[in-house]
């Protein structure tokens, strides 16, 4: 069995969250040390509190570590410096290049559907064949949503609601162990956030067959046979509507704003001739769905 309980970043320090970023990565302290060509003692030292980080220093550690732009700025404040890296709403004015650029792959995606997410899975934007085939799976239920309000659209939820796209999920179970570790492996980097904490909480909630106490995955029932395929489609079903699909997900390169860091384009495909008519049939006969989600 594997736990799959977000690990703790509790400590608010900064040799706190040194040592847990060291050990995130499987470094030791000799090792860290050579990376950021610093002795082990002063590594050592900064990991007790007995000596004090310069930002260049906490910089420099955070970008041998790999450190997300989000937790860097976090360093940056534990060690009592102004954080370094931007966060700009995607719709700000200095965004306007990456908003075009967004638009445009998921204009060519069509008539296949592709989504923009963020760092917890929000529906950030979509295109029309995403749209028209939520839609059509949800036939009329509302998807789930993080907050009061319920504006905002959580996919990974969405998925995992027994209410929502679960049902129509032919394979759930095998692409809700998937999507459970993958939700388990971004946990880990936000598991101070509250937000994380309710997503992950949610889904254990309503699976409890699959997520045990404390967090724990429930081992996989036994008889599949064969080696596993190139790639896990997921096979949606409901009505006429049947379709299997794969997915690429995309990132931005090099970004230095947190929002871009953190956005996902996820485009899918189809697995197979049926699904290709499928979309294809789909956009020539339905009209945009969800316009105001």
């Amino acid at each position: 069995m594997e736990t799959l309980t977000p690990g703790s970043e509790a400590a608010l320090d900064f040799p706190g969250l040194l040592r847990y970023w060291r050990s995130r990565r499987g470094y030791s302290q000799l090792a860290l040390s050579l990376a950021a060509g610093v002795s082990q003692r002063h590594i050592s030292f900064l990991e007790s509190g007995r000596a004090r980080p310069s930002r260049e220093m906490v910089l420099a550690l955070a970008e041998r570590l790999g450190v997300p732009l989000r937790q860097r700025n976090r360093l940056l404040l534990a060690g009592g410096f102004a954080p370094a890296y931007s966060e700009h709403a995607l719709a700000s004015p200095p965004m306007q290049m990456v908003q075009q650029a967004i638009a445009l792959i998921l204009a060519k995606q069509e008539p296949y559907p592709a989504v923009v997410l963020d760092r917890f899975w929000n529906l950030v934007d979509a295109n029309q064949a995403y749209r028209r085939m939520l839609d059509l799976l949800l036939e009329g239920r509302e998807p789930a949503s993080l907050g009061d309000d319920g504006r905002r659209i959580n996919l990974m939820l969405t998925v995992f609601d027994p209410d929502g796209l679960w049902p129509v999920i032919e394979n759930a179970r095998q692409v809700g162990r998937y999507l459970l570790r993958r939700v388990w492996q971004e946990l880990q980097v936000q598991a101070h956030d509250q937000t994380a904490r309710e997503i992950f909480d949610r889904i254990a909630g309503w699976h409890p067959d699959m997520v045990g106490p404390g967090g724990v995955l429930l081992p996989e029932e036994e008889g599949h046979e064969g080696p596993p395929p190139p790639v896990l489609p997921v096979v949606l079903h409901a009505g006429e509507f049947r379709a299997s699909l794969f997915s690429t997900l995309t990132t931005l390169g090099i970004p230095q704003d947190i929002t871009l860091q953190e956005l996902r384009i996820e485009c899918f495909f189809p697995a197979d001739n049926a699904a290709r008519t499928v979309f294809e049939h789909l956009a020539s006969r339905r009209e945009p769905a969800l316009q105001n989600r």
